[in-house]
């Protein structure tokens, strides 16, 4: 295993969850509207998903490991849905996303179904399993490292975004304050995008 892109790995995650996606926007508010307790069933149910599509990607990445040019197609896919993303939050608005329209407390059911349609995490899932499968030992051993690290980082992450949804909730829903958050994430996000760019697919 390449200690060197492990690291690299958990810089990324890193970097990824310290920007708010559709995950840790979703714990933030639910908190903020039902309480801390209220938000364990959907953690769970957002960490079942995660590994859902992880492995999903992750066993059709290793699939395509002959097939150099699908993976470099499978690659800038990520990039665009990245790319894509960072422009989005960079024009989103967090004052208008409203937790009183949340009609009941979201749960487990919830938290799997958003991993399917959460474009950031897809983006990062592809990206991240197309770089680091086979420096972190190829097939199902680095599969299920990236399993791991990213389990227990994205894991940690919700709960810290689920107790500053319990204390701030008025910073994202302010009107100036929170356009200034999302700007500053978007372009985050599109300077890590510009890395992977530079970088390249590291199996090209």
């Amino acid at each position: 295993m390449d200690g060197v892109a492990l690291l690299e790995l958990l810089t990324i995650i890193g970097i990824g969850l310290l920007i708010p996606g559709p995950n840790g926007l979703t714990c933030f508010a639910h908190s903020g509207l039902f309480g801390k307790r209220s938000n364990i069933t959907l953690i769970f149910g957002m960490a079942v998903g995660f590994l859902t599509v992880e492995l999903s990607v992750g066993l059709l990445v290793d699939s395509l490991n002959e097939s150099r040019g699908a993976l470099v197609i499978l690659h800038w896919v990520g990039m665009i849905f990245l790319l894509l993303m960072a422009i989005a939050m960079f024009r989103t608005d967090p004052s208008k996303f409203k937790t009183s329209e949340i009609e009941s407390a979201l749960g487990f059911k919830a938290g799997v179904l958003m991993q399917f349609v959460n474009g950031k995490e897809w983006a990062f899932v592809i990206i991240i399993m197309t770089q680091f499968i086979e420096p972190l030992g190829s097939g199902l051993v680095g599969i299920a490292t990236i399993m791991l690290v990213t389990l227990v980082t994205c894991t940690t992450a919700m709960i810290l975004w689920t107790i500053l949804g319990d204390k701030l909730t008025e910073t994202f829903s302010d009107d100036n304050r929170g356009k200034l958050i999302m700007k500053i994430c978007g372009s985050l996000l599109g300077l890590l995008w510009i890395v992977f760019l530079i970088q390249g697919p590291r199996f090209s």
